[in-house]
């Protein structure tokens, strides 16, 4: 039989020929995919523009785009993603109102796909490396923590969290940069110029890794100026909490207050972490204070250095020194501010020595000779008005330990110690626990400011026991002598008004001031002098000045509506009573006293009469009463024309040895108190 009549073999021919065919077809498709897939590799997928802006688009919820005034717009898939584009355009997100959120021209990028992959997951975005020409970043922050910098749906209000976490660069260099700053959260306003290199592939040894930035703007409306140098950007461009701390150097001069930094910070998009050194200074503390959102008081130059950790919204520092004027102090503070809740001030405030004068502004009196008269012309009492609305800004619970509070004059003993308790609530501020040792004596009690209100409310309960009149009394008499007054002082001061100074406070005060002498001594010739006793003055030149007990001594005074009024003050010795009436106003700050001298005993030549004390706070000013001293006078003239010595007659004092009414409520009053 021949072959051609064997009907099975054209048959198998026939399919070797079909699978040759189809093999060859297929191969010739491969070989034309490869051409065309090498051939856009080599062109730089030009056709894959559109399509890569589309996806970027849909998964970081922005327009992308690659256009510019070129063509070069490369991508490169072998191996992992590669793209050099004369121009990278992020956009931003719908509410904002700066503009394109990046800018980035002569850009290069690269990725891996393992990378891309794990971003579905969830994780963040890794970037192999990102490099350009320039950079111009517009980030912007909403009060409600909504930022520019956040990619994904989750950036919208009301979406549930994006998918998307952020972005690691392990290479990141950026020749010339300019960030444009709107953080109305933290209320910063700014524009800065920057150059950085960073990533995990930059070696260590590189002078040029990190970043270095100058800025200028405003910070709480206040002029702000800015200089950074950083061994990384990456706290400033990741939100993961495990990142690591990178050294960082800090120079701000907001307003008149200035902050150098040095220490390390870590994510502060996230946690805001930081830990280092500081040393922070300004013209007042209240500049310091109006700076980094605190409320503190005008003051003298003030300057601060020491440790500080922020984890969040939590801050805490150590302060190793600060200084205000010529005061002296240290302390622990921390400060929590929590989104939606009022800031709160913490800690512990040790002072080695406070002079009054730095303190003085708190009250509302001037921090020197040269600022602004806290007072009217012609005025004592501080009239500048209280920043009552700071009150509501913070809430504080400090304790405060002072070794030594000096008023200010050498005649005075200084407070050794001083410790109280300030307490801020809702705009309410107490100072209690108040516990102050002077002259072996004690003053406690608390001050209790309300400032709640457009008029704030003022109470002051003070109690004084035990104060040692002649430890006090520094330096009272030249060359040695016995002092002037000893004894023991203890009184009670309490007192409520309302205003918006403490001028005005004082003005419209209510309460009462009650003082107590005891087991005292006073000089003889202070109370000869006060009683115009001249026998008697001459007779104490001669044998030289003593030491007079003093039986009994009270000041009571009744204050209404400003106007203090003694109730009772005596001063009672073996030689003498001294009595005081009249008012005193607290509003017009005019005195309006007269003070008697009642002898006890005979002298044959004295002019006793009332002692008027007028003026005011600040200008003081004593004479005698006429009245009284012209019926002795006159008298005297007359007889002195009939006999000389006849004239001694009418300037013979009796003396009144024993003014009842006085001893007797004198003695009420110290019984009232030892009850």
């Amino acid at each position: 039989m021949h072959e051609s009549d064997d009907p099975v073999r054209p048959a198998g021919r026939r399919r070797r020929h079909a699978w040759a065919r189809g093999l060859l077809t297929t191969g010739g498709v491969v070989l034309f995919i490869a051409a065309v897939l090498a051939y856009f590799e080599w062109r730089g997928w030009p056709i894959l523009r559109r399509p890569l802006e589309n996806w970027a688009t849909q998964h970081l919820d922005r327009t992308v785009t690659f256009d510019g005034s070129g063509s070069r717009w490369r991508l490169h898939l072998l191996g992992g993603v590669r793209l050099d584009a004369e121009r990278l355009e992020i956009g931003p997100p719908s509410w904002s109102t700066l503009g394109p959120t990046l800018v980035a021209s002569d850009a290069k990028l690269r990725l891996r796909y393992r990378d891309l992959f794990a971003v579905r997951k969830g994780e963040p975005l890794n970037v192999e490396s990102l490099e350009a020409g320039t950079v111009a970043l517009r980030l912007q922050r909403l009060p409600d923590g909504r930022a520019s910098w956040q990619f994904g749906s989750g950036s919208k209000p009301g979406a549930a969290p994006s998918k998307f976490n952020g972005v690691h660069f392990e290479l990141l260099i950026v020749n010339r940069g300019m960030a444009v700053v709107d953080d109305r959260l933290n209320t910063l306003s700014m524009v800065a110029n920057f150059a950085l290199r960073d990533g995990t592939s930059v070696g260590k040894g590189k002078d040029s890794a990190g970043i270095q930035a100058d800025a200028d703007g405003s910070y709480r409306k206040l002029p702000l100026t800015a200089s950074l140098r950083s061994g990384s950007a990456l706290p400033w461009l990741s939100s993961d909490p495990a990142v690591p701390a990178v050294p960082v150097s800090l120079r701000v001069q907001a307003g008149e207050a200035r902050l150098a930094f040095d220490g390390q910070v870590r994510d502060l998009l996230a946690s805001q972490g930081l830990t280092g050194t500081y040393e922070l200074s300004g013209p007042s503390l209240a500049a310091v204070g109006q700076a980094l959102g605190l409320t503190l008081p005008t003051t003298p130059a003030f300057a601060m250095q020491g440790s500080v950790t922020r984890d969040g919204t939590r801050w805490t520092t150590a302060v190793k020194q600060a200084t205000v004027g010529r005061s002296r102090m240290m302390g622990d503070f921390a400060y929590d501010r929590p989104p939606g809740i009022t800031p709160k001030l913490s800690g512990t405030l040790n002072a080695p020595i406070v002079w009054l004068a730095d303190l003085g502004p708190v009250i509302g009196a001037s921090p020197d000779k040269q600022a602004r008269p806290a007072h009217a012309p012609g005025r004592v009492l501080p009239d500048r008005p209280f920043d009552l609305p700071s009150l509501r800004k913070m809430d504080a619970d400090v304790q405060i330990h002072v070794a030594e509070l000096q008023s200010g004059s050498e005649r005075l003993q200084a407070v050794k110690p001083l410790r109280l308790h300030l307490a801020l609530q809702d705009g309410v501020l107490l100072l209690d626990q108040v516990d102050a040792r002077l002259a072996q004596g004690q003053i406690t009690g608390s001050v209790r400011l309300d400032g709640r209100q457009p008029v704030a409310q003022w109470d002051t309960e003070l109690g004084l026991k035990g104060l040692q009149l002649e430890q006090w009394l520094l330096n009272q008499r030249k060359g040695g002598g016995a002092p002037y007054v000893t004894g023991r002082i203890g009184g009670h001061l309490s007192l409520k008004g309302q205003g918006r100074s403490t001028a005005q406070m004082l003005a419209t005060s209510n309460g009462r001031l009650s003082l107590y002498w005891t087991q005292g001594t006073i000089s003889h010739l202070l109370v000869e002098e006060a009683g115009i006793d001249f026998a008697q003055l001459l007779g104490v030149w001669i044998k030289g000045d003593d030491a007079l007990p003093v039986s009994c001594a009270v000041a009571d005074l009744q204050v209404r509506q400003g106007q203090a009024t003694p109730r009772l003050f005596v001063i009672d010795t073996a030689d003498s009573t001294l009595l005081l009436d009249g008012s005193v106003s607290l509003a017009t700050e005019r005195l309006d006293l007269v003070m008697h001298v009642s002898p006890k005993d005979k002298t044959p030549l004295a002019l006793r009469t009332p002692i008027l004390i007028g003026g005011t706070f600040g200008a003081p000013s004593a004479s005698l009463d006429k009245g009284p001293m012209a019926r002795r006078l006159v008298p005297a003239a007359i007889l002195a024309a009939v006999n000389p010595f006849a004239a001694l007659l009418p300037l013979i004092d009796l003396g009144d040895p024993a003014n009842r009414a006085a001893m007797q409520k004198c003695q009420l009053a110290l019984q009232e108190r030892a009850m």
